[in-house]
């Protein structure tokens, strides 16, 4: 099973007359197809989507139930039903104790759907006793918003979750983290909100930095590059326990943001931006896409220098994916611009389309080598030294990135 933040919600959701075993192999955890299993349910996203289908037929083959759910089964219910007996469409909590109901009496239908969106209000705690946390403290992770308010065109987040922003109760957030700490399950002291945009809403963001001060942990999530026009809201972001923020900056080029239908700002304003949250301590994890219609070979040196010029932490390089259900899948796909449909490499790491103003190959290379290049030792301490946001979170991260990008192959 993949995306164990999501199973831990639908364990806890689960009665507790069945046993549940949650598997992870992104965490190299076997999948036991000997087990005496009653029922197998699969949460994948687009890029997981081709080993799911092998599990799941290898489990129908031994004459046992599978169920699927998550984004890529949700816009692509036909193609997940061709693999297993009933898809989720939707969010999980609206239908989960219907499907193990209906599992338990022979009688799944092949569709489920949620026709409503989950209230925030009324979703439990993660049943975190299921994952073992082997790896980038898996039971840190809270969640406290769904969705998010921006309509970028390569984002999936509002094909899944609607053009909603959903907010969960602060007090009860509050109270999932103290418990996190009571029991010691909180590695590093440290929580790590699951959020697409934590600053979607800030009035709502006030209220949860204000209660969290007293709680003296430390925190990261994501968030959009406008906070930073309200310092008083960086101000408070940083004595509540903000030690980072990773925002999806894109590109640099307006002509980019614009195909993106994203409405962030300038290059200038970007600079303005980060050094507000250094000037605060906060560290930036700069999220970049390579590929849009306006980049040209120059994208990848010219991005390089930004990143670092203005001592960005940490950065990460994508490949602009047309993800099934956004609106850039569609619009490639009727332009006869999408290469494959293989979605092992949908992993925004592998190009996946034609280009308009290179090939493939040097887009596929262009962001490898500008990954490896700012991830030299010369590179991240000069970035973090000169951040003076802090040190040690920053250089832990790099050396985990510096590991990915020098064993990623280019193609």
């Amino acid at each position: 099973m993949f995306s164990t933040c999501g199973l831990q919600l639908l364990a806890a959701l689960t009665p507790e007359e069945h046993y549940i075993r949650i598997v992870d192999e992104t965490l190299n955890e076997r999948v036991d197809f000997d087990g005496d299993w009653d029922l197998i349910g699969l949460s994948m996203m687009t890029t997981q989507a081709s080993r799911c289908y092998k599990i799941a037929d290898e489990f129908r083959r031994r004459g046992i139930k599978v169920v699927a759910g998550g984004y890529h089964a949700s816009v692509l219910p036909d193609e997940a039903l061709r693999h297993c007996d009933a898809v989720c469409i939707g969010e999980g909590e609206k239908v989960w104790q219907q499907m193990l109901i209906d599992a338990e009496r022979g009688n799944l239908k092949q569709r489920y759907f949620a026709d409503t969106l989950t209230d925030l209000k009324d979703v439990p705690w993660p049943k975190r006793s299921l994952v073992r946390d082997k790896r980038f403290g898996v039971k840190n992770f809270v969640q406290t918003t769904r969705g998010c308010p921006n309509q970028c065109s390569f984002c999936t987040i509002i094909k899944f979750f609607g053009h909603t922003y959903r907010l969960r109760p602060v007090d009860d957030v509050i109270e999932e983290i103290k418990y996190l700490k009571r029991t010691r399950q909180l590695k590093w002291n440290t929580v790590f909100f699951s959020d697409d945009n934590i600053c979607g809403d800030p009035e709502y963001a006030r209220e949860l930095f204000t209660k969290l001060i007293p709680l003296k942990v430390n925190w990261g999530s994501q968030c959009f590059i406008n906070i930073a026009k309200d310092e008083g809201l960086v101000e408070l972001a940083r004595e509540s326990g903000c030690k980072a923020l990773a925002i999806g900056l894109e590109s640099l080029s307006v002509s980019s943001l614009q195909q993106a239908n994203k409405n962030a700002g300038t290059v200038e304003w970007y600079s303005q931006a980060i050094k507000m949250l250094h000037k605060h301590k906060i560290a930036v994890f700069g999220l970049f896409i390579f590929g849009f219609d306006a980049d040209e070979k120059n994208v990848f040196e010219d991005t390089k220098k930004f990143v670092e010029d203005n001592c960005l932490e940490y950065a990460m390089f994508s490949v602009l994916t047309p993800m099934p259900g956004t609106i850039f899948y569609t619009q490639y796909k009727e332009n006869g611009r999408l290469l494959h449909e293989n979605w092992a490499d949908y992993d925004f790491q592998h190009v996946v389309f034609t280009p308009k103003n290179m090939t493939a190959q040097e887009l596929q290379d262009g962001r490898y080598n500008t990954a490896k290049s700012i991830h030299t030792w010369r590179s991240i301490f000069k970035r973090i030294v000169g951040a003076k946001s802090n040190f040690w979170f920053p250089l832990l991260m790099n050396i985990g990135l510096k590991r990915l990008y020098h064993h990623l192959p280019k193609i």
